[in-house]
């Protein structure tokens, strides 16, 4: 790690070639100071002329590192990943290239990273002026900023994006979180329940002051698309395993994160042909526990129970 790095700012690009300029242009406008901040910018082997508007803010941005592929992998994933990398900040933080923070943003994080003990610290998001996208209010619901806050005391599980949010690198890296490379959408959903598993203690900035701003979705953007039932399933079952393989965990609290992010995932789930029954094969042993638990909603009961009752067995 670079003591002298504070945070790696990650931007995956592709085919945004306004986008990236209006992000660099305020990343130089931070009242942080960008001495101590890196921003990798990992191109997606674009076709237009984002790369070209990226590199010429090298001169502006003292710590900028821009990546560029040989392939197009079709997804955020691999330019995450490949940034992750080579990442020196001890906090890590993605944006995406057609949104951009505010002046004060890194300013107020890092102040408050310092004077707390938090694994993340969220930034509220604030719909662009184009824009009609939703912007997971319940998520981000303090006026004021709110530290030392345990993800169950939160309503995060209603932003399961990784946009927007400084998380301590060494977390990321001891229990060696990536992205899915062979999933598109929802693929920062794999990454940041993994993460949300781990934290100990979370800040949520309060939506007084303006943090993040995001667009509307555009012809690049993948999350128009419905999400896979076969990719749905997979999300789920890895973080299943993360949590019960590769975290120490007590019982009951993994037993209460299972529950909260069935709760997201149910929907998506039971949509498929054969998914359902994957999942019911995988999870079999902790499913009667998660249909008990307070937290389970009436729709995860309602298909736990189903599975239990046969309803999928001809899809085995």
């Amino acid at each position: 790690m670079n003591k002298q790095i504070d945070v790696s700012i990650i931007i995956p690009l592709y085919n945004r070639e306004k986008g990236i300029q209006r992000l660099l242009n305020k990343l130089v406008e931070q009242t942080y100071d960008m001495q101590k901040v890196e921003v990798i910018v990992s191109d997606d082997r674009s076709t237009d002329h984002s790369l070209d508007v990226a590199k010429t803010f090298l001169n502006q941005l003292p710590h900028l590192t821009i990546l560029e592929s040989v392939t197009n992998s079709g997804g955020a994933s691999a330019p995450r990943n490949k940034a992750l990398d080579i990442a020196q900040g001890k906090w890590i933080l993605f944006i995406d290239s057609d949104d951009y923070i505010t002046s004060h943003a890194l300013s107020d994080a890092l102040e408050v990273a310092a004077s707390s003990e938090d694994d993340i610290i969220c930034l509220p998001y604030f719909r662009g002026e184009n824009s009609t996208r939703p912007i997971s209010r319940s998520a981000f619901s303090n006026e004021m900023t709110v530290t030392k806050l345990k993800f169950e005391e939160t309503k995060l599980y209603n932003s399961l994006n990784v946009i927007g949010k400084l998380i301590k690198r060494d977390l990321i890296e001891t229990y060696s979180i990536r992205f899915p490379e062979s999933i598109k959408v929802r693929e920062d959903n794999w990454f940041l329940m993994q993460v949300y598993s781990v934290v100990h203690h979370i800040a949520i900035l309060g939506y007084r002051k303006d943090y993040y701003f995001y667009e509307q979705q555009d012809d690049v953007a993948l999350t128009h698309f419905k999400t896979p039932p076969r990719d749905a399933v997979k999300i789920y079952l890895a973080v299943y395993d993360f949590i019960n393989h590769k975290t120490d965990l007590s019982s009951e609290r993994k037993l209460m994160l299972l529950t909260i992010f069935l709760n997201r995932y149910t929907s998506m789930i039971q949509r498929g042909q054969y998914a359902p029954m994957r999942f019911f094969k995988h999870t079999k042993p902790d499913l009667l526990k998660i249909l008990r638990n307070p937290l389970a909603d009436e729709k995860t009961i309602a298909f736990i129970e189903s599975l239990f009752l046969g309803k999928y067995d001809q899809y085995q």
